[in-house]
């Protein structure tokens, strides 16, 4: 893991501070360059892995862009223990692989956006911002897909998951389940485990396609008034 001399998370007009998760070092430079050409945005963080250390880093910076494939631990683990610190940044999952299956595991782990890596050029910039300002970037979940990643879950995990998708808030899911705050916390991990894509065999996109048009028709609000 390399990391720069990080600084404590700032805002106010200054640069958007990121944290670059990636286990291939020549990704990380493309990443990292195509951040650079933007004066409002700037890596100050690297890891290789997703680890403890790595997590710890999410202190420091306003972003953490986090590759879904980290060799042992995935980045949907990494973005469970970054959520758990207090007063998380904002964390954009990226992969070869994205697909609305995907998402919605991500949208189950904490995350706050999702991007392919053939998207890693202006639309990189564009989703770190919104992430910044307090939207999150999704695609669309087709309910046929919601349907059957539902029915893979135990029975007290399918009212958490559908409320998660649809954007319900933790707060509100706990008051309506009757559970703490802890509780509905502890149920996210097995949940991804129960959905997150097996990438050796066909995964649930593939058999049935879906666009990932970036449209989140529900409580969540995405994007910052243009």
């Amino acid at each position: 893991m390399s990391t720069s001399a990080p600084a404590p998370r700032r805002s106010g007009g200054l640069p958007i501070h990121v944290l670059l998760v990636d286990d291939h070092p020549a990704v990380r430079h493309g990443i990292r360059q195509l951040l650079a050409a933007q004066a409002d945005i700037v890596t100050i963080a690297e890891a290789s892995s997703a680890s403890a250390a790595t997590s710890e880093l999410a202190r420091w910076v306003d972003l953490a862009i986090v590759d879904y494939h980290l060799g042992g631990r995935d980045g949907l683990w990494l973005t469970e223990q970054i959520k758990q610190r207090r007063s998380p940044p904002p964390v954009l999952i990226y992969s070869a692989f994205a697909d609305a299956a995907l998402a919605a595991a991500a949208i189950v782990a904490g995350a706050d956006g999702m991007l392919r890596k053939t998207a890693l050029t202006d639309e990189l910039h564009i989703a770190v911002r919104r992430l910044f300002h307090g939207r999150q970037y999704f695609p669309t979940i087709p309910k046929a897909l919601a349907a059957t990643l539902r029915a893979r879950l135990e029975r007290r995990d399918q009212a958490v998951f559908s409320m998660l998708i649809e954007g319900i808030a933790a707060a509100e899911i706990s008051a309506r389940l009757g559970i703490t705050p802890a509780e509905l916390e502890a149920r996210r991990e097995p949940i991804v485990r129960a959905i997150a894509p097996s990438w050796g065999t066909a995964s649930l996109s593939a058999r049935a396609p879906a666009p990932l048009d970036y449209g989140r028709p529900h409580h969540r609000q995405r994007y910052p008034p243009e």
